[in-house]
């Protein structure tokens, strides 16, 4: 757990650096970020996040075009933000199907660490499910591979539309965690059950869950 905490800390910090531009984007999504805590994507408005972000208005727009265009924005830094957390992880060298098993596994360890911020990142996402698997490069990468590797029974077609039931389903899970806590033999339980239904190998599960 100290470790997963530590990687958070040390990513925040990355994102602290850079220039003055950047650090003004950065904390307009991080005041977007921390209003969706009480509020849903479509609420929020360039005001608010301002008097969030304790800026000016019309500095919004120098950085935005629009509150949707802040989302999106907002949207791939999380992204890449659950990706960095992913990699470091260390399963690299592990089975494609023990990378995507790791998502929502690593999701729940960090969730106790960082609850408001997975809260807003649920809402964040959870908004349109569809679109946000679509940013999900190193899911879809791992997908395919397990599927070349045997250990998942898809047929390319069918890929695209795994990857947003598997999305959908991790939003759902860390949507209920946020708000009551889940076990990670919950988490393992739900788990099993999307991946079996797309064929996983059942003895390769079992180790992933076990190790």
């Amino acid at each position: 757990m100290t470790s997963q905490a530590s990687k958070i800390t040390s990513i925040k910090a990355a994102r602290k650096s850079g220039s003055k531009g950047m650090r003004a984007r950065e904390a307009l999504m991080d005041a977007g970020l921390a209003l969706l805590s009480e509020m849903s994507p479509r609420e929020l408005t360039a005001g608010t996040i301002c008097i969030a972000a304790q800026m000016k208005r019309p500095s919004f727009y120098t950085y935005f075009d629009s509150v949707d265009a802040l989302l999106d924005a907002m949207i791939r830094r999380e992204i890449d933000w659950l990706e960095a957390l992913y990699d470091a992880q260390g399963v690299a060298d592990k089975s494609a199907l023990h990378r995507v098993a790791g998502i929502p596994l690593n999701l729940v360890d960090i969730g106790p660490h960082d609850q408001v911020r997975l809260k807003s990142v649920v809402a964040l996402m959870g908004a349109d499910p569809s679109f946000t698997h679509l940013r999900m490069d190193n899911l879809r990468h791992d997908i395919e591979d397990a599927v070349a590797e045997g250990s998942l029974s898809l047929v390319p077609a069918q890929i695209d539309l795994f990857m947003h039931i598997f999305v959908a389903g991790i939003l759902s899970l860390l949507a209920r965690s946020a708000k009551t806590g889940l076990s990670r033999a919950e988490v393992e339980g739900a788990l099993g059950i999307l991946l079996r239904g797309a064929g996983a190998d059942a003895a390769l599960l079992e180790n992933i869950f076990n190790g």
